[in-house]
């Protein structure tokens, strides 16, 4: 199953999306921790993978600026990746990222 990342600019507020709950809840790392280490992960996997091979669709998350932006706002993103891709970003977290411990 492919799932969506959110990729606008940083700095700004993050949009909420499974993975990053996911990896926030797991490794006990704060919102813009997380989302950094998956844009970076999904970098990597890019480069060693090819583009065509990770990605399957991009689509900005407010369509009608790319038609019409007068003001000049910021297009941000959901780019939809392979399940491949994102298992590859869990593992990679796994790897780099101790596990949350919760207190009973």
């Amino acid at each position: 199953m492919s799932t969506d990342i959110y990729t606008g600019k940083t700095g700004r507020a993050i949009s909420s999306y499974d993975l990053l709950d996911e990896m926030q809840e797991t490794y006990g790392l704060d919102r813009r921790e997380a989302h950094e280490s998956i844009t970076a992960f999904l970098a990597q996997i890019i480069d060693i993978d090819g583009e065509d091979n990770v990605v399957e669709m991009t689509r900005a998350v407010q369509p009608e600026l790319l038609l019409d932006n007068p003001s000049d706002l910021d297009v941000d993103y959901w780019t939809t990746i392979t399940a491949a891709a994102a298992d590859d970003i869990r593992n990679t977290f796994a790897a780099t990222y101790p596990a949350a411990t919760v207190d009973v």
